[in-house]
């Protein structure tokens, strides 16, 4: 989604602490931002979400640009929440798998006859054989419609670097798909059995 025309106005309203701005610019980037932290792996991505929105507040007068240099700032804080958030989890004791309050944020959510629900977990799970870095440049280049700059910005990488990011991604699916497709056909032979 986009505010189009209207963003300097909503800019410059937030930046001068205009409720209704603040407001606007959260229904806009939020669902996307969420999305992101979610799929990079964040243990609590509506926490990490808050944070990101708090950095925004604190440094929103200090942005200069139009509304698609904006999204990827947004992103740029993000994906630094996001590390900050994976630094702060491994500095944590670990706790065993086998309890449910601590293994109950990887279950994923939703209605199991639900077509939508079931593609996004799949597609979650065919993304978690990918390094974060890969996972990260095809959200950010395929689902949140990136270009290659940006991307380097958001995750703080050369474009070349990106583009290999890319390329190595884009292998491995092409290599992880094929088993996936075999393993799901042969679940639901199993199934109908």
């Amino acid at each position: 989604m986009s505010i189009g025309d209207r963003f300097p106005l909503v800019l410059s309203a937030a930046a001068d602490g205009a409720d209704w701005a603040w407001a606007e610019l959260y229904r806009d980037l939020s669902p996307g931002v969420l999305r992101f932290l979610t799929s990079q792996g964040a243990v609590d991505p509506e926490d990490c979400l808050g944070e990101v929105f708090v950095q925004i507040v604190r440094q929103v007068r200090e942005f200069r640009g139009d509304e698609p240099e904006f999204r990827t700032w947004v992103f740029g804080i993000a994906r630094s929440r996001l590390i900050d958030a994976w630094r702060r989890e491994q500095r944590r004791p670990r706790s065993t798998d086998d309890d449910p309050h601590t293994a109950e944020w990887r279950i994923p959510h939703g209605d199991a006859a639900d077509p939508e629900f079931l593609q996004r977990a799949a597609v979650d799970e065919i993304l978690a054989h990918l390094g974060p870095d890969q996972r990260a440049v095809l959200l950010l280049r395929y689902l949140h419609q990136f270009s290659i700059g940006q991307v380097a910005t958001i995750i703080g990488k050369s474009e070349g670097a990106v583009r290999v990011i890319q390329h190595r991604a884009l292998r491995s699916l092409r290599r992880t798909l094929p088993a996936h497709r075999a393993e799901s056909a042969r679940e639901g032979d199993g199934a109908c059995a």
